[in-house]
């Protein structure tokens, strides 16, 4: 068996099983956003509701209160704090536009991340 079949037979397995290595974040309108589970973890919030007996625990959590772009936002803060948080070189900054900037706070708060 190649190793590429054997990563695709793991992932099946793995959605059947409920512990995809993606989760599904779905935005107020509706925008739907697969997040590697473990950068999703990153954010204490998610990380409760998928560790907890919540509905969301299936892998697919809506935000009702979080438009499209300030939850894509959140989402490449959260691969950047991955990407840098181990390394040796000070990370770039992550840039935030002053217009979203208070809206990405209160969904940062919310998301504890």
């Amino acid at each position: 068996m190649s190793a590429e079949l054997g990563d695709k037979m793991a992932m099946l397995q793995a959605q059947e099983d409920g512990t995809s290595p993606f989760v599904k974040l779905i935005s107020k309108e509706g925008h739907e956003f697969y997040v590697d589970r473990k950068c999703a973890m990153m954010s204490g919030t998610i990380k409760a509701m998928l560790s907890g007996g919540f509905m969301e625990s299936k892998g697919e959590i809506r935000f009702a209160e979080i438009r499209g772009a300030i939850l894509e936002r959140v989402i490449q803060y959260v691969y950047y704090k991955v990407k840098y948080t181990k390394g040796n070189v000070a990370p770039p900054e992550f840039e935030i536009e002053p217009e979203i900037a208070l809206e990405l706070l209160m969904a940062a708060n919310y998301l504890d991340c």
